[in-house]
């Protein structure tokens, strides 16, 4: 444990995402709560995301890049037209990633790891780590689980249930109790009810500063109409882009700026440019300034993604939402219509809809933000789990409310 040159005894914090999924979110979510911890901390956030870790990990911190599953795991690497990047089998490619992941934990010594999504990760490498490692264990889910993977044997059942039993501390939801009651949605038995903590949702804070600069700098004034779209990291939200698109060409009096994704498998025109201006239209390969731009828009259009949402309720656009999971039991229509309690958004899962929604939404932009409620909502999540976490270690929280 570093003393650093003043001050109280900085303490570590290893951070592992969830990267077998189709985007970027868990790393987004935990990267928010390492930037708040940092400086009490050190916060090292591990993870298989390449291009993503290098926007969405805060500079202060640091990340070790995994080989990827995507790189790893046949099954994977061919959903991508690809050769794993090296002959395992899978139980040699887990065994890989297993062991990088336990030097890292050995050489850094955490006093605390925090899990994102799946207790024991997604092939179950986090055994014997979760065994053997001794510091506080945190389990941190986004609240609404998608019904249709499984998910509550893989996150609650019998072995992830025995190690949230057994190896972690607490379990942090991070939502708004008024959205969603994670132990009664699902049903958790007592003994994981006493652990578990409704902490709010975790997004990156931008200041209305930080939005009418990015405003001014995308060079719109107070009548223009500003439209942002994405689907998360891109992976099964082609559909929803090449709408957009078309809303663009149709739509000329309206700025808009699509993403793409680093995982979409829509061909990019230009390999020479990661921003392509056609008129209003600018279109992003990436976008690292992500959060900048769906907080600052008039009106986002998305699959509904966590961070998306939690991005644009940092300002005032109106959101439509179409879950690229068109399964009305998963996640993203699941919490899109639970905000829609507190948020002027829409959702549908028939892209047929995209057009006719989207006029819509832009008649009504404006006439109903009085009745918006999404200042209602608990966004504090990241500096309530700092809070807990400093107690739990028994660190005295800094009387001025700044970080080291």
């Amino acid at each position: 444990m570093g003393t650093g040159s003043s001050g109280p005894p900085q303490k570590r914090a290893l951070f592992y995402v969830f990267d077998a999924g189709t985007g970027v979110g868990h790393l987004r979510r935990l990267s928010s709560i390492a930037r708040q911890l940092q400086g009490r901390f050190s916060c090292l956030v591990v993870t298989g995301h390449r291009a993503a870790a290098h926007w969405f990990v805060p500079e202060e911190c640091e990340y070790v890049h995994l080989p990827s599953w995507d790189s790893l795991l046949e099954a994977k690497a061919r959903y991508w037209g690809r050769e794993p990047f090296v002959a395992f089998d899978k139980r040699r490619a887990i065994r890989l990633r297993r062991e990088i992941l336990r030097g890292v934990v050995r050489g850094f010594q955490p006093d605390a790891i925090f899990v994102d999504h799946l207790p024991l990760g997604a092939e179950e490498e986090l055994s014997t780590i979760l065994k053997n490692t001794r510091c506080r264990k945190y389990f941190v889910t986004r609240g609404v689980l998608n019904e249709t993977e499984d998910l509550r044997r893989l996150i609650l059942g019998s072995k992830a249930h025995h190690y949230l039993m057994t190896q972690y501390d607490r379990i942090f939801v991070a939502a708004d109790s008024k959205v969603v009651d994670f132990a009664r949605q699902y049903n958790l038995p007592p003994e994981l009810r006493a652990k578990t903590l409704h902490t709010g949702y975790v997004a990156q804070g931008i200041s209305p500063e930080l939005i009418a600069r990015a405003r001014a700098d995308r060079g719109l004034g107070d009548d223009d109409v500003w439209v942002v779209a994405s689907a998360g990291g891109g992976q099964m939200g082609e559909r929803l882009i090449a709408g957009c698109l078309e809303l663009a060409s149709k739509f000329k009096n309206v700025a808009f700026d699509i993403v793409m994704g680093p995982r979409s498998k829509l061909t990019w025109p230009d390999p020479h440019r990661t921003v392509i201006v056609r008129e209003r239209l600018h279109l992003h390969k990436e976008a690292a300034h992500m959060p900048y731009l769906n907080a600052s828009a008039d009106l986002v259009i998305s699959s509904g993604g966590y961070n998306t949402l939690q991005e644009a309720l940092q300002g005032k656009a109106n959101i439509l939402c179409f879950p690229y999971r068109t399964d009305l039991r998963d996640e993203q229509y699941q919490h899109a219509v639970r905000l829609q309690r507190f948020v002027n958004l829409k959702v549908s899962v028939d892209l047929s809809e995209l057009e006719g929604l989207f006029a819509r939404a832009l008649r009504e932009l404006g006439r109903h933000r009085r009745a918006d409620r999404r200042d209602e909502l608990d966004r504090a999540g990241a500096a309530n789990i700092e809070r807990i976490v400093l107690a739990d270690l028994g660190i005295e929280p800094n009387p001025t409310g700044a970080r080291r």
